[in-house]
């Protein structure tokens, strides 16, 4: 059947019937109310007109509103109204709301209401291109200048309308003359009326938005006419229609036309009449209007305001008078096309194409079904809670599976015929009347997929299985279903898709392996997705808990992009989808749902984000608070440092889904990225840190990214927080420490040294007593025993050779052990702790030790100012051993004629010392290393110095020590 609506017929209009391929009546267009209870102040709204901050400003009979889109705020006599009768309304170029009242004009600005001129009633208002505001007032046009109205006469007439075009021009109708153009401050003629429209004006002007050059007149009794290049004809109008009241033009380019009796909109090929039929009312439209993002609104004369949410879905909830506000639990299509419909408590229907009637067979009368399928061959399989499995061969129904407590909630047929069936807790195959259930799966069982003859997808409470070759395959798994309660499963080429209760869909790339999923940030209306189907152009449909969505695969970027048609908030249900006549059928828990699926040019709607004001507190005086109403996002505010606690509100105008709003926002200078927040739309900001900030709000709805509202602030440090002044500060601190501790150290690094000296100076002395004391006892005990020995030798008889050997044996050490007794007397005195006695003490000992052997022996570089360089006891003493354990050598191997020992100062301080002698040499190879030498190169890594020897057979011996001394005072 056709749809049941008005077609009217016109002479310049083709007669056209619109036919759909879903033959069913009584659809509902999907309109959303807002009356009283959704907190408008009265339900008669005689105007609408949209601010530049997006939010709709509703003039009624008892005040006026400001909508966001969830909430109203109004404004009437208690506020400061002249009068609740709001007839128009217009904006200003300082964001001040002018309201034409029945007795004058108010200014509403930041929440508060003036009264600018108490007059007649003001029934229009306008803003021409320089910001002048323009109204009419009994049949009057007059402009505001500094509050005061200038009236302006047309030739004496009645003007009858004020309106302006795209561009911002202002046009006014003048009865029996014709439409007046405002052209550089005056009104000049643009459009002469017909003898149609001569006695009786035009109550609305609307320029075509696709064609610039064609107006649409709206009379009060005569319907709408048309002028294109100037020539003006009859557009619309109804025998069954006395008044007309408002004209608007849609997105699409079609004409919408409020009458005292619904809305009528003229398309093309097709005019539809809204009314209580399909979703709109009866009762007068007053206003018809287009907002910013493309959204109609319609206001009714005691019903509020409708929004129009399109016609890509129709609701279907009746049928000829019967009901079929039923929860609907599965639909399928049998061989003759005829549509079966499975419903929760009333059975199953039957719609033939001219008639929906309920099987009357006993088993389906008001039960419950779980699901209707059409198999390969087109029959019809029902599942009846209780009475299990029935199968419709296209002539009557035959009972196929009945297992005693148990029901099935899903059903598909595999490539070569066999049932899969889902009962909670377990899967069961049907093939050649022989059944197998199968098991060994968690959770319960609510959708399957075979994939081949050997696997079966199998979706559950708690994730997705493999059923291989009708066994559970344990090694697979899909990690993003882990635990997903999975409620469809459909294929789109490689990509398999899972709906979830609560996770979105997951598509899963059966090549590539790749995981994806889509939610509720990605456009999804929900995240619980009950069903899914593709239409004939590939389009993906999805029914979820809040309405149903339209994907579409961008081949590009590998994704679905969700549709921005406006959303259809309805519930749907689980498997309840079906792809019939080139659209896509949706059950809900309350009717039908049909989907156009034909392309359609959508529009990109995305929210409008404003910082609606900031609140600074204040620290210790709440006298000084500031409330900042208007935030200008080029301005750079300065607080003060104890103005550091801020609370700032924001809010998104997106009127197309208000629900759908999410939010992200950050401050810069704090947050290193942006936070996501639902529905908070405050921000609270305290104890901050003097600085620059940059707060960034933006919002999302249906996948569309807002514009960024920002607020810049700087919080300027007091004086003590400055940067010079914390330089001075840290650079004071600094010095003070440096001088606290230089003292510190300095005193006790003079107390060391003088420590130290004492020290010194004590050891000195022992040192030196002990020289004195050892010099003057066993110096003189070896001098007696030496004198002693003398006497003794006389005394003895020359005969006695034994005793005289022994005598002289006697004297020799005596001797021996003075001579060693000088060199540690020379040692213990502290006058020997320096560089140059250590070689004069060398070089005596060389001459000593060569006097009377034919050897010559010369020392060479000792110079006076080696008396600086301060020695410790341990270095003399080694030093001295090192040079007697090196010249006995050359004594003794060598068999040299010249000795010569070379003191040569190197400018980094190190002192290098050469021994060299023309003796018969040595191969260093083959030569043993002796003694003597392993003593000298020890006693030299004892005092930190290196020792080196370079000899040649039959050329002589050269040695070098090298040792690194540092001047002492």
């Amino acid at each position: 059947m056709c749809h049941k609506q008005f077609i009217i017929k016109l002479k310049f209009i083709i007669p056209f019937v619109l036919i759909f391929s879903l033959k069913l009546s009584a659809q509902n267009y999907n309109f959303s109310n807002y009356s009283l209870k959704e907190g408008l102040p009265q339900s008669q709204v005689k105007v609408i007109y949209q601010a530049k901050n997006r939010t709709l400003w509703l003039g009624t009979f008892g005040g006026v509103s400001n909508f966001d889109g969830k909430e109203f705020t109004s404004y009437s006599k208690a506020n400061g109204l002249i009068s609740n009768s709001i007839r128009s309304i217009v904006e200003d170029n300082q964001n001040q709301i002018y309201l034409g009242t029945e007795a004058g004009i108010n200014i509403l600005k930041e929440g508060k209401v003036s009264t600018i001129l108490k007059s007649s009633e003001v029934y229009a208002l306008s803003k021409d291109k320089s910001g002048t505001i323009w109204g009419l007032s009994d049949y009057k046009l007059f402009s505001l200048k500094n509050g005061k109205q200038i009236f302006y006469s047309i030739e004496g007439l009645s003007i009858t309308s004020l309106d302006s075009d795209h561009n911002g021009d202002l046009y006014v109708s003048v009865r029996s003359k014709g439409i007046f153009k405002l052209v550089n401050n005056s009104w000049v003629l643009y459009l002469k009326f017909s003898a149609d429209l001569v006695d009786i004006g035009a109550k609305k002007i609307l320029f075509d938005k696709k064609n610039s050059a064609r107006i649409y007149l709206l009379t009060l009794r005569k319907g709408v006419f048309v002028s294109d290049k100037g020539e003006i004809k009859p557009f619309f109008s109804d025998k069954k229609v006395s008044t007309y009241y408002s004209i608007e033009q849609d997105s699409k380019g079609d004409i919408w036309i409020g009458t005292e009796s619904g809305a009528y909109l003229v398309k093309k090929t097709s005019i539809v009449h809204f009314n209580s039929n399909n979703g709109l009312t009866d009762n007068r439209i007053d206003e018809i209007f287009k907002d910013a993002e493309n959204n109609i609104w319609i206001s009714s004369s005691s019903d509020g305001i409708f929004k129009y949410e399109g016609d890509a879905f129709i609701r279907y909830n009746t049928f000829r008078g019967k009901n079929l506000t039923y929860p609907i639990s599965g639909i399928a299509a049998d061989k003759r096309n005829n549509i079966w419909i499975g419903t929760f408590n009333k059975g199953l229907l039957q719609y033939d194409g001219k008639t929906i009637e309920p099987v009357k067979e006993t088993q389906f009368i008001n039960k419950n079904v779980f699901f209707v399928f059409s198999d390969k061959e087109k029959n019809i399989w029902v599942s009846i809670v209780g009475t299990g499995i029935w199968k419709y061969n296209g002539e009557k129904f035959d009972q196929a599976i009945n297992l005693p407590k148990a029901d099935f909630n899903s059903m598909a047929e595999d490539e070569e015929g066999g049932l899969w069936l889902n009962s909670p807790a377990f899967c069961l195959y049907v093939k050649n009347q022989k059944t197998l259930k199968i098991t060994g799966f968690k959770g319960y069982t609510s959708s399957v997929f075979p994939i081949n003859k050997d696997s079966v997808l199998l979706g559950t409470s708690s994730g997705i299985y493999l059923i291989k070759d009708k066994v559970i395959d344990k090694s697979f798994k899909i990690s993003a279903l882990n635990n997903a309660y999975v409620l469809s499963i459909i294929r789109d080429g490689d990509k398999f898709l899972f709906a979830t209760l609560g996770d979105g869909m997951i598509s899963w790339d059966i090549k590539t392996k790749e995981i994806r999923r889509y939610a509720t940030e990605d456009g999804l209306n929900s995240n619980d997705i009950y069903s899914l189907a593709l239409d004939d152009r590939g389009h993906l449909w999805m029914g979820t808990g809040r309405g149903i969505n339209k994907l579409k695969f961008n081949s590009a970027t590998k994704r679905y992009n969700v549709s921005r048609n406006n959303p259809l908030i309805v519930e749907c249900n689980q498997n309840a989808i079906l792809k019939y006549n080139g659209n896509i059928i949706v059950g809900t828990i309350n009717g039908l749902v049909r989907c156009k699926t034909e392309a359609s040019a959508e529009l990109k709607q995305v929210p409008f984000v404003k910082i609606s004001r900031v609140n600074i507190f204040r620290k210790n005086d709440q006298a000084k608070d500031v409330l900042i109403s208007s935030v200008n996002k080029d301005l750079q505010y300065e607080l003060g440092y104890n103005q550091n606690h801020l609370t700032i509100h924001f809010n998104a105008i997106f009127l197309t889904n208000p629900n759908a709003v999410t939010y992200r926002y950050k401050l810069q200078g704090l947050d290193a990225d942006y936070r996501t927040v639902d529905e908070n739309t405050e921000v609270e900001y305290s104890a901050l840190r003097p600085g620059n900030y940059t707060f960034q709000v933006m919002a999302q709805a249906n996948g569309q990214k807002s514009n960024v509202a920002e607020f810049n602030f700087t919080i300027i440090p007091p004086f003590y927080d400055t940067v010079t002044f914390k330089s001075f500060a840290v650079l004071f601190i600094i010095l003070s420490i440096w001088l606290v501790f230089y003292l510190f150290f300095k005193t006790r690094e003079k107390k060391k040294q003088s420590l130290e000296e004492i020290k010194l100076n004590e050891q000195a002395k022992i040192r030196k007593q002990t020289a004195e004391d050892f010099h003057d006892d066993i110096g003189n005990k070896l001098t007696r025993i030496n004198v002693l020995s003398e006497i003794l030798d006389k005394k003895v008889d020359d005969t006695q050779i034994e005793q005289k050997e022994i005598i002289r044996l006697i004297k020799e050490n005596a001797d021996l052990l003075y001579t060693g007794t000088k060199d540690i007397l020379w040692a213990l005195d502290p006058k020997s702790d320096n560089l140059f006695e250590i070689l004069v003490h060398i070089r005596n000992f060389g001459i000593d030790l060569f006097q009377n052997t034919g050897i010559e022996f010369k020392m060479e570089g000792i110079l006076p100012a080696y008396q600086k360089l301060k020695l410790t006891m341990e270095f003399n003493r080694n030093l001295s051993l090192v040079f007697k354990e090196m010249l006995n050598n050359i004594l003794k191997h060598a068999h040299a004629s010249q000795v010569l020992i070379m003191i040569i100062a190197a400018d980094d301080k190190l002192i290098n010392i050469l021994t060299t002698d023309n003796g018969k040499g040595f191969d260093l190879k083959s030569a043993p290393m002796g003694r003597g030498l392993k003593n000298i190169k020890t006693r030299c890594s004892r005092i930190n110095s290196t020792f080196k020897i370079n000899s040649i057979l039959g050329k002589g011996t050269t040695t070098r020590i090298s040792t690194r001394i540092y001047v002492t005072n």
